[in-house]
């Protein structure tokens, strides 16, 4: 049995590079992970407000060209979106309790953990944590971090 992996990566990072003429290519890596050893799992900050109103970043999770819709025509699986809790005072904390929660969850180590995300202190929180993590920018795209994946790890 192959051990199984765990792909975090932010939402709006996905809704970046989902929006652009690469969006195609994404849900194909994606899903080549997903059909793999990974599972995926989006990350996002959690609302302020939860609302029944549509027009929101997680209108992305529905309808026909959402990223579930897209990754699941691609022939790949997202397990889910993982709110991380904010607060001005504990945030540092929050974002290692919710990726600690989200490891133990998928009963994976921070070995066998891997961050993709644009934000700095995500990416340093799982750092310290031992998680594999890369900070996105203009210059760490995520297709390429997907692609080093892929090629890592033989897929």
């Amino acid at each position: 049995m192959v051990d199984q992996k765990l792909l975090l990566v932010s939402r709006d990072d996905i809704l970046s590079v989902a929006d652009s003429a690469d969006g195609d290519r994404l849900f194909r890596l994606l899903a080549k992970l997903t059909r793999g050893e990974f599972q995926l799992l989006a990350t996002a900050p959690q609302p302020e407000d939860w609302s029944r109103d549509h027009g929101g970043p997680d209108d992305a999770l529905l309808g026909p060209q959402s990223i579930r819709k897209r990754l699941s025509d691609s022939g790949g699986v997202l397990d889910g979106v993982y709110y991380v809790p904010r607060s001005l005072m504990t945030q540092k904390r929050n974002r290692e309790e919710a990726l600690t929660d989200m490891m133990s969850r998928y009963g994976v180590t921070p070995s066998h953990c891997h961050l993709f995300s644009s934000s700095k202190k995500f990416v340093a929180d799982a750092t310290g944590l031992g998680i594999q993590a890369r900070r996105l920018s203009p210059s760490c795209h995520l297709l390429t971090e997907l692609e080093k994946l892929i090629a890592n790890h033989s897929l």
